[in-house]
């Protein structure tokens, strides 16, 4: 297609990561029109892997980790409307209504509307005490509640609580994870890895507990008394709630977008109708690398789909073909995994897990369908260029880097 004319405007729903990139990658693909960025938050787009991590350990006072200096937005012709919330999208008029304010005419329109944190209803009777991690307030928030000797529970083993709770266990304070499945990491991990984080973990002082759930909260003397379903109670100072996330498709939804679980969109972030697009967080995306479609919550698919849309917006179009790519810091381990870490084909593996640059390849068909490695991000970068390529795999090449077939019992091999 070609690029919008001078007059253009595209209005832009959601100040964070996807939201904030569009925008810029906008202004250099050489998009000329004006384009309007709205955001409930009040802050400017930022960077939210360091919310778990440095902004709650730094010993220096934090200050956010913004895209862009707000004299560079202003320096491309950004505008942004911070601390306004979006209430509907009238697709026929082609504008955004403002709460507060008057409406927002668009020609294309991109939701990056992101996610909301789920919450537990049995928590409400101690609601004082409830945390989630979603914003920069948040974590500047939790950050405060977090003191040496203080007891805090995090609901949830997934990427975010098993970094608070390393986050945690270095302040000193005393850490339980609880976890509904029965291993932590489950949706992203096999599961000899998962055990292998735990232990990790467990040195480090914290508490996992697996396959328990909050049936029950009360206060009690000041405190969140927990009653867990296997008819366990913990006394805890606070508790964060790091179950994930729920689209925010409401205003896609009420507009009669596509829906599921997230806003529908095709290979360049187009959904239903074809002047509303949607990055980040709340896309349901065609992965043509796997054949399959999901909704993905991390930095990397934020960057992938604002890129995505920028550059058809900008007479580019270029089709989403992304590896997905997640990465954590716990401790002073940096584990990294690429595509699907599935044992249909052989898997094969350098050292062993807990060892500095242990690498595992996990294949189907005779090729290389996900990697997941400790310290040794520039495997995990070759094995995503592998696996969008086709993932060919060459014997020789697997030598060359160490890599040896599963050396593994049948559980660990079945995991």
């Amino acid at each position: 297609m070609a690029g919008l004319g001078k007059t253009a405007g595209v209005v832009i729903v959601g100040g964070g990561h996807a939201g904030g990139r569009t925008a810029e990658r906008l202004r250099h693909g050489g998009f000329v029109g004006s384009i309007d960025v709205i955001g409930i938050e009040k802050e400017l787009p930022y960077e939210r892997p360091p919310l778990s991590k440095s902004v709650l350990t730094s010993t220096e006072t934090p200050t956010n980790a913004y895209l862009l200096p707000s004299a560079k937005w202003t320096e491309i012709g950004v505008t942004f409307h911070t601390g306004v919330e979006a209430t509907a999208i009238d697709r026929q008029t082609k504008s955004v209504a403002l709460e507060g304010r008057n409406p927002l005419a668009y020609r294309k329109l991109v939701l990056a509307t992101g996610l909301s944190p789920r919450r537990i209803a049995t928590l409400e009777p101690v609601a004082d005490r409830i945390a989630y991690l979603r914003s920069f307030e948040d974590a500047l928030s939790l950050r405060s509640r977090i003191l040496p000797g203080s007891s805090i529970v995090l609901v949830g083993a997934g990427l975010i609580g098993l970094e608070v709770a390393a986050s945690a266990a270095k302040l000193d304070a005393h850490v339980t994870v609880l976890e509904a499945a029965d291993r932590p990491l489950s949706r992203l991990l096999p599961s000899y890895l998962s055990q292998w984080i735990a232990q990790v973990h467990e040195r480090a002082g914290v508490r996992i507990l697996c396959g328990r759930q909050i049936a029950a909260a009360e206060s009690l003397g000041g405190r969140a008394c927990l009653h867990i379903d296997d008819g366990s109670q913990l006394q805890v100072d606070l508790v964060l709630v790091g179950i994930g996330g729920t689209p925010n498709d409401r205003l896609a939804r009420e507009a009669g977008l596509d829906i599921d679980n997230g806003i529908v969109v095709n290979a360049f972030g187009q959904t239903s109708d074809p002047d509303i697009f949607a990055a980040g967080d709340v896309a349901v995306h065609e992965n043509p690398v796997f054949g399959r479609r999901w909704r993905l919550e991390s930095w990397k698919n934020a960057e992938d789909q604002a890129a995505m849309v920028a550059s058809y917006l900008c007479g580019q179009p270029t089709p989403y073909g992304e590896v997905p790519w997640f990465w954590t810091d716990q401790y002073d381990l940096n584990i990294q995994v690429a595509g699907l870490l599935s044992a249909g084909g052989p898997t094969y593996e350098r050292g062993k897990p807990g060892e500095r640059a242990y690498l595992a390849y996990f294949t189907e068909a005779e090729r290389l369908i996900g990697a997941v490695g400790v310290g040794c991000g520039r495997d995990i970068r070759i094995a995503r260029e592998i696996i969008k390529a086709g993932g060919k795999l060459d014997a020789t090449d697997l030598v060359r880097k160490g890599l040896a077939p599963f050396s593994a019992s049948p559980a660990r091999r079945a995991s």
